[in-house]
């Protein structure tokens, strides 16, 4: 009996020893850890430019900030030097913020929001960038929308074909249409800012552009509850000290079907199929019904030559970074030159 209760007694001990002990390394790995903002990007500023735009939808989010308040994220200071610290948790990266309009002292960005933007061996494996075979991807973006008619005709097609595109809408029309901004989206779509009325960036000036892409992130955000992660500068232009002040990745272009010149369907498709490879950004706009008519048949012919038809995000495997600027897959260089 004395036996039995020994070998009871030993095995509860055991057992107890085991889940303490199993404990300790569940909270170890989870444990906090301070790091340095050139530890988490390698002491690459685009990194840690495209951390602050991280930090500045996680300050609306976590504040449940209405879009009037979009203007003054623009205003919280973030770090801007390597040598600042910020924590790795179980659930982001935690960072301490100083005294703003929020009211916010610190905020956690989930590692969702950092992939591609800190390097691979700070995050969970679920959110690491993999390499991505890009010869056999295309991706279509369409422009100055969205239009009220077109653009629904032009998620049906692209709902029908199951393949996703890029948006890049004008905030003027956001305002006007902003069911049709949250319907891109809810299609599995990427929507990104294309100015406020479309100007020349390089006939502005710095904070006039500045202003454009923060009023048309306001309407976006209204709209649909986020920010645009992208810009397309109207004409494609926009100067170097332009895009280190708006602090998003922008968006060019590898194929111009020059469908706004040509209003001809057959010709809209004849161009995109002549030009386009694997890698490639297409451009097109979702205004012109001509445009979107064209669109069924260079997705078909697009599948047909075995490329798959994807997001840019996808394309440039969740890479991009604020101050460059990116006109297909491995083309990038900085905004401006």
């Amino acid at each position: 009996m004395k036996k039995k209760r020994l070998l009871l007694l030993s095995l509860v001990v055991t057992m107890g020893i085991l889940l303490v002990g199993g404990g300790i390394t569940a909270q170890a790995k989870t444990a906090n850890k301070t790091v340095t903002f050139a530890q988490l990007t390698n002491k690459n500023t685009n990194r840690l430019a495209a951390i602050r735009q991280a930090a500045r939808e996680q300050i609306l989010k976590q504040t449940k900030a209405k879009s009037s308040k979009v203007a003054a994220v623009y205003k919280v200071k973030l770090p801007k030097h390597m040598t600042k610290k910020a924590t790795l948790t179980a659930n982001g990266l935690r960072m301490n913020l100083l005294a703003n309009s929020f009211k916010v002292k610190q905020i956690t960005i989930p590692y969702a929001q950092l992939q591609g933007k800190i390097l691979n061996r700070y995050l969970p494996k679920a959110n690491r960038t993999t390499h991505v075979k890009t010869n056999k991807m295309v991706a279509l973006t369409f422009d100055d929308g969205p239009d009220p008619t077109l653009t629904p005709k032009l998620l049906k097609t692209l709902k029908k074909y199951k393949v996703h595109a890029t948006f890049f809408e004008v905030g003027q029309s956001v305002s006007r249409y902003p069911k049709i901004s949250r319907a891109v989206l809810a299609g599995g779509n990427e929507l990104g800012n294309h100015s406020w009325n479309h100007p020349d960036f390089n006939t502005i000036g710095t904070a006039r552009t500045v202003s454009q892409i923060t009023r048309t992130n306001r309407a976006i955000f209204q709209a649909t509850g986020t920010l645009p992660q992208y810009v397309r500068p109207p004409y494609g232009n926009i100067t170097a000290a332009e895009g280190r002040a708006i602090e998003q990745p922008i968006i060019r272009w590898s194929v111009d079907s020059r469908d706004w010149s040509y209003l001809n369907t057959t010709k809209d498709i004849n161009e995109v199929m002549k030009d386009t490879h694997g890698g490639d950004i297409v451009l097109m706009h979702d205004i012109h019904a001509q445009s979107v008519a064209a669109v069924p048949t260079i997705i078909k012919r697009l599948k047909a030559k075995g490329y798959k038809l994807v997001t840019v995000s996808q394309l440039l495997n969740y890479q991009a970074l604020p101050g460059l600027q990116y006109f297909g897959a491995g083309d990038y260089r900085t905004a401006g030159k």
